[in-house]
Parts: C-alpha cells; sequence; structure tokens
C-alpha cells in the first residue's frame, strides 16, 4: 500500500471522517447546526478517543516491525513506551473531562437553570487539547510508518 492510501485509511478516516459526515448536515440545516453538531462531537475531549486508536494502532505497528527482526529496537521499544504514555495521558484527560462535564451538569447542587447552561457548555481547553494531542499522534505515527517502510 502506498503512503496516500495508508494515510488516508490510518489518519484522514479515524480523524477527518465523522467530522466531515458532520458537516454534511449543514445543507439541510445550515452551516450553524452544522458546526453545534460538530463542537459537541468533541467537547469535552471526545476526540481523545481517537487519539487513543491511533496509539493502539502505532503500538501494534511497532510490535510488528519488532516480530519482523528489525535491527531498530531501540527506537521501536521508544515508540513503544511513547505510544503507551499518550495513550495513558489521553485516557486519564478524556475520564476527568467526562466526568467534570457529568459533575457540572448532575445538578446536585445547581438549580435547573444552571443545570442547562452547564449541559451546553463547551470547554474550550479540553476541545484544544484532544485536537493537539490528536494531530501529535497521527503525526508521530506516520513518522513510525515511514521510518519501518523506508519512505525517508
Amino acid at each position: 500500500m502506498n503512503l496516500f492510501f495508508w494515510m488516508l485509511l490510518n489518519l484522514a478516516v479515524p480523524i477527518a471522517g465523522p467530522l466531515f459526515t458532520l458537516a454534511l448536515v449543514a445543507p439541510a440545516y445550515g452551516w450553524r447546526v452544522s458546526w453545534r453538531l460538530i463542537a459537541a462531537s468533541v467537547k469535552d475531549g471526545q476526540l481523545f478517543w481517537c487519539a487513543i486508536g491511533l496509539c493502539a494502532a502505532a503500538i501494534y505497528e511497532a510490535v510488528a516491525a519488532l516480530e519482523q527482526g528489525s535491527r531498530e529496537t531501540s527506537l521501536l521499544a521508544l515508540g513503544i513506551v511513547g505510544f503507551c504514555g499518550l495513550a495513558f495521558v489521553g485516557s486519564m484527560v478524556v475520564t476527568s473531562s467526562l466526568l467534570k462535564a457529568w459533575h457540572d451538569g448532575s445538578g446536585t447542587t445547581k438549580g435547573h437553570a444552571q443545570r442547562e447552561h452547564a449541559d451546553g457548555a463547551f470547554s474550550r481547553v479540553a476541545i484544544g487539547a484532544s485536537i493537539a494531542m490528536t494531530w501529535l499522534v497521527a503525526l508521530l505515527f506516520a513518522f513510525l510508518h515511514m521510518h519501518l517502510n523506508h519512505f525517508f
């Protein structure tokens, strides 16, 4: 498989595919609704799940290269540890973001009007961090793949 199709299937489809699908709502309901749906799909850091999946795929590719007898053992070991660390950080952040969103919206100490406002709020930090981490993991995964397949 050439590099373009590998990047399309392994990076573009899981990252941009769901967002592109939500953008298809725009002709029927308008861009305002479409952008709200896109924002709601990544609110509270849900894009971290994509980053965690990409980490798992990168770990699998590194382990497969080790099993095939690659001479890049130190790089592959560093890649495995690094991607495991990124996946762990991503899972911790998404868990804490979701717990915070649940706690803010649970209404245990808030009135009904405050709860509705909390449910509709988006965490800009969680959205930005999830986008940044997903792109970082995607770039590192692409570099690992290119290095293992001698595309440099």
